[in-house]
């Protein structure tokens, strides 16, 4: 079978290798799509986690179970959160795995992943629906907490992002008001909003140091900022405001598929609205990692077809 590998910076390859049979408690996925996650394409421009995730945003359909499986049967729908998904097939641990409804689209399945990852941020921040929100970054992570968020009710989120594409997703998807940070400066524009108060729940979802001290300088007193973005390279944050402002910062990477489901439940929240392009394995390197990684001006969230 066919599979991208990882083989360092900028380096990511298409290979033949054998077919995986499914070990002890581990089950054999056939995959529909696999999602370019912004954890693979830190990999791709940095280098590897310590523990790699590359390609772990992936759904398809059981083709085995391994020995011990009992909860699983072959034919069912699944979505894999486990590495090594660029492929197309792979035996995954399974406790690893999301049980889906047959009738689910697969584009829809596709980011069932990062939309539980805005779940568990959202139930872990207890973000309640009366609250004001900012979110600084508008690509898949910045709009997956959008979707959440007005799934479970907040009136008010405003968003910055840099590229115009991405700030219309966001007024296509309920945000309240969006702007261009590097036009705009987002804290003096939250106050001016909230009438001096600043939001209670401020979302960096980027991962770079402007973003982390806008939403440090837009929470209000004792607001919470949660910090889902992934750094690269170590922020320079001045302290002293966030003492004194007595502001709550949580750091969050798992995820709450259970209720990402219940929002899905409702018909109202469509997550693979944010798709933009579905490219053949083939195509993943130029396509997909460079496309994103690059000047393409479109790409939001990008699905991989083995």
């Amino acid at each position: 079978m066919k599979k991208a590998t990882y083989h360092g910076i900028r380096d990511i390859r298409i290979e033949e290798v054998p077919e995986p049979a499914p070990g002890r408690g581990e089950v054999k996925v056939k995959i529909r799509y696999c999602g370019i996650c912004g954890s693979d394409l830190h990999e791709y421009l940095h280098g590897p986690f310590p523990r790699s995730t590359f390609g772990h945003e992936a759904c398809g359909t059981i083709a085995a179970v391994g020995p011990d499986v009992t909860e699983y049967v072959p034919g069912e729908r699944v979505c894999t959160v486990f590495p090594g998904a660029f492929a197309e097939y792979i035996a995954c641990p399974a406790e690893r795995l999301i049980r889906i409804p047959q009738s689910m689209d697969w584009k829809r399945a596709a980011v069932l992943e990062p939309l539980s990852g805005a779940a568990y941020a959202i139930d872990r921040g207890r973000v309640m629906p009366e609250e004001t929100v900012f979110i600084a970054g508008a690509g898949t992570v910045g709009l997956m907490f959008l979707l959440g968020l007005k799934a479970m009710g907040v009136h008010t989120v405003y968003m910055t992002d840099l590229l115009e594409n991405r700030r219309r997703k966001a007024e296509e998807l309920g945000a309240t008001q969006v702007w261009n940070p590097k036009q705009v400066k987002s804290p003096a524009k939250v106050k001016e909003l909230t009438q001096g108060r600043g939001v209670d729940v401020a979302i960096e979802a980027v991962g770079v140091e402007a973003t982390l001290k806008d939403c440090l300088a837009s929470a209000m007193y004792r607001g919470r900022v949660i910090v889902q973005g992934i750094f690269t390279e170590r922020p320079q944050i001045h302290m002293l405001g966030f003492v004194t402002r007595e502001t709550t910062m949580i750091g969050t990477s798992s995820i709450y598929p259970p209720l990402a489901l219940q929002w899905l439940d409702t018909g109202k929240t469509l997550p693979e609205s944010i798709i933009t392009d579905i490219i053949p394995l083939a195509d993943i390197a130029e396509s997909g990692f460079a496309a994103l990684t690059g000047s393409n001006q479109t790409a939001i969230k990008i699905l991989v077809e083995p």
